[in-house]
């Protein structure tokens, strides 16, 4: 059973001390022993809550896990056209039937690609709306965190609230993502000029079978894949450029048993180079999934990391 739990749509009450357009879901175990402490899953760019298959969360709950997934904050003015194409219905609207040509010229302007990088969230917005979530949920809880949203938990980390166990999920490495993009830009250049394509314009004919290609490595069912792409939003521009390290954004190196970093063999976002800098910034050695590329939450990947994560949790129960 699912319950959802939603603070204000994307452009509601602006105005309002709260963090807009994030919801959470909770997933209530069906078997397992009774746990010390829920899990929060946290997604990664361009996604939300929905990331996290039912395939992943069903396998926490007959562990005896509850858990929660959130989706951050985006733009309070909803997506830009390149994701959000109804957009131009709401500019003409506000101009013609409501006579309002200042607002309208005022959304269009805010709808142009590239316009997150100017009043999307930061990483302080996400990591903010991750301890309110935490605050939410009541109890003590683990985070799992995916890509950017690795970046935001660290950053919580490092402003003093840490989880009761915190699992990095190809995350972004501590160091930022400057190593991983150079790699990119000159090793697989065809990716790196999608993902800017992708930032600026959203997916389109030009880059969508480059990404799906890249973060799907070892295939994705055409029905998957078709499902996965509507729902697809904006990245926070300003985030995304925090996220390459500058300024620092994770806590202090050195050994804490209460972080596991797990990647993927094949991941050409985060490669292994990364992932293992990440599992040494925090003491540790990482799991590695083979075959799997840079979504673990969907698929193959799912059995053999939900597997790494439940037996990790073990160690952190008391």
């Amino acid at each position: 059973m699912s319950d959802t739990f939603t603070r204000m749509a994307p452009g509601e009450a602006a105005a309002e001390e709260a963090l807009q357009g994030w919801a959470m879901t909770r997933t209530d175990p069906v078997a397992g022993p009774e746990r010390p402490f829920d899990l929060l899953f946290v997604h990664g760019m361009a996604s939300g809550g929905w990331i996290w298959s039912r395939d992943w969360l069903d396998r926490f709950a007959a562990a005896g896990y509850r858990s929660w997934t959130i989706t951050l904050p985006g733009r309070s003015t909803g997506g830009s056209i390149a994701t959000n194409p109804a957009v131009l219905d709401t500019v003409l609207s506000l101009a013609f039937e409501t006579g309002d040509s200042r607002a309208a010229l005022e959304l269009l302007a805010q709808s142009f690609p590239g316009m997150p990088a100017l009043d999307g969230p930061t990483l302080d917005d996400f990591s903010d709306a991750i301890s309110t979530c935490l605050d939410q949920i009541g109890r003590p809880a683990a985070v799992v965190a995916h890509s950017l949203g690795g970046a935001a938990t660290q950053n919580l980390m490092r402003r003093g609230r840490r989880p009761e166990a915190t699992v990095l999920l190809a995350s972004v490495p501590p160091y930022g993502l400057w190593r991983a993009s150079m790699e990119m830009a000159w090793f697989n250049p065809e990716l790196y000029l999608a993902l800017m394509d992708f930032s600026m314009a959203g997916l389109n004919a030009g880059n969508v079978g480059v990404m799906r290609h890249n973060l799907f490595p070892s295939g994705i069912s055409d029905r998957e894949f078709d499902a996965l792409v509507p729902q697809m939003t904006d990245e926070s521009l300003r985030a995304m450029t925090q996220a390459l390290g500058f300024p620092p954004f994770a806590p202090l190196p050195g050994p804490q048993a209460d972080v596991l970093v797990i990647g993927g063999a094949l991941d050409r976002m985060v490669p292994m180079a990364d992932v293992y800098g990440t599992a040494l910034y925090y003491g540790g050695l990482p799991r590695i999934i083979p075959g799997a590329g840079h979504v673990l939450m969907m698929g193959e990947p799912v059995a053999p990391a939900t597997s790494e994560i439940i037996a990790f949790l073990e160690t952190r129960q008391g």
